[in-house]
């Protein structure tokens, strides 16, 4: 990435509808400069643009992390199943006290002792777990597509 892609990203980030002509003028460059990159940044996976909403006008929602110890060489089988259920955002391999870390996003309480005690029981490989809920997040928004398939 050079000077002029992340220049785009950049403004992109600031105001996601803007438009290939107005990036083109704020970066001192042609519209197909930014057309062109755009569809390489995009193309290429370095990039994608997707709807964010703020998950603060969704009501009770609540950010959850879950530390997750896995037996043995199950690691990625149990990060792949845990991705499958609709309450989790997203699973990460980590280091340190857990292998894997989820964030999930639940409506209440009653959904995360259902999540813990009905789903997360039934994936194989789960040696023990720790549950975090956020209290405050710094920045509210979310991909839409996690507020979207729980509905």
């Amino acid at each position: 990435m050079d000077e002029v892609d992340v220049g785009i990203v950049q403004l992109l980030e600031q105001d996601g509808r803007m438009s290939n002509v107005e990036m083109a003028k704020r970066l001192k460059v042609s519209e197909a400069t930014i057309r062109q990159r755009l569809k390489r940044l995009v193309g290429g996976r370095v990039m994608r643009m997707q709807p964010m909403l703020n998950a603060e006008r969704f009501g009770e929602w609540h950010l959850v992390l879950v530390g997750l110890s896995i037996e043995g060489r199950q690691l990625e089988q149990c990060a792949r199943q845990l991705t499958d259920l609709p309450e989790v955002v997203n699973t990460m391999i980590v280091t340190g006290r857990f292998d894997l870390i989820a964030t999930l996003l639940l409506e209440n309480q009653r959904s995360l002792k259902d999540f813990i005690t009905k789903k997360l029981a039934r994936v194989p490989g789960i040696r023990n777990s720790e549950t975090f809920i956020c209290l405050k997040k710094s920045d509210p928004w979310v991909d839409a597509a996690c507020l979207v398939r729980k509905r």
